[in-house]
């Protein structure tokens, strides 16, 4: 009897010994699970706090074209605030009203940089970059003056064109009356196109063949405008990488007197 007392006493000793390190191990597994509860609380709320930007491209071109940026995610009524700040030591702000969860904001036309953005909306913020290429259309005069009875005497119209850093390898220069380019080539106040020669030098020669275009209707490419008799008028061309006219530039304008 007393052996099996002493083995009774041993056993429920073993089993109170025991019970502390089970209890311990089940309290470190509820601070555990405590642990990551909180971590996940704290991770959904600062993923709340956050906006997501969308941009309508990653880079856009000099002076003409524009970046559409678009806030999600926001929660609440109220103005987004966007800070943007070039390379270049530009800074643009602006602001732009939420409206169901989205706000809207196009960044005004810019120079050639790399462009950080922040937005802020109440407690919400965000972030993101673009760049703004290294192009530039460039003619070689901003004044020409056109004769009607001898359009081949006038002074040769040539220019170059820098895409995204590097001569241009292919693709068009328009012209178009006013610089209205919409359309493209179906505009009807498309003057004409110049291709680059020799090929990937990105120089083009519209030489006295724009006075001729301007004069007589013939010279450019497919025109659409022609002819222009004695007055002023105003020009601008335009650079296109294909026929979608998807990505542009343009140069300065251009202003042409036709004289008889």
């Amino acid at each position: 009897m007393r052996r099996l007392v002493s083995a009774g006493v041993v056993a429920i000793t073993a089993v109170a010994l025991a019970t502390p390190a089970l209890t311990s191990t089940a309290a470190a597994a509820t601070s555990t699970d405590g642990s990551v509860a909180a971590a996940d609380v704290a991770a959904r709320a600062k993923a709340g706090n956050k906006i997501k930007i969308k941009k309508s491209a990653d880079g856009v071109q000099p002076g003409i074209s524009r970046l559409v940026l678009t806030a999600t995610k926001l929660r609440g009524s109220g103005k987004v605030k966007f800070t943007v700040v070039g390379d270049n030591g530009v800074t643009v702000k602006g602001k732009a009203k939420a409206k169901k969860g989205k706000a809207k904001y196009t960044v005004p036309a810019l120079g050639t940089g790399h462009y950080k953005v922040k937005a802020k909306f109440k407690k919400q913020k965000g972030k993101t970059k673009f760049e703004v290429y290294d192009s530039a259309l460039t003619v070689s005069t901003t004044t020409l003056t056109c004769d009607i009875s001898t359009p081949a005497s006038s002074t040769p119209l040539s220019g170059s064109v820098k895409y995204k850093g590097g001569p241009a390898t292919s693709g068009y220069v328009d012209f178009y009356q006013n610089g209205n380019v919409a359309g493209g080539s179906q505009s009807p106040y498309f003057l004409g196109f110049e291709s680059f020669y020799p090929a990937g030098s990105g120089q083009f020669n519209a030489g006295t063949d724009f006075c001729r275009e301007v004069t007589s209707g013939t010279g450019l490419a497919g025109g659409n405008l022609a002819p222009f008799g004695p007055g002023t008028y105003t020009f601008q061309a335009y650079y296109t990488k294909d026929a979608g006219y998807d990505d542009y530039i343009s140069s300065n304008f251009l202003t042409v007197t036709v004289v008889p």
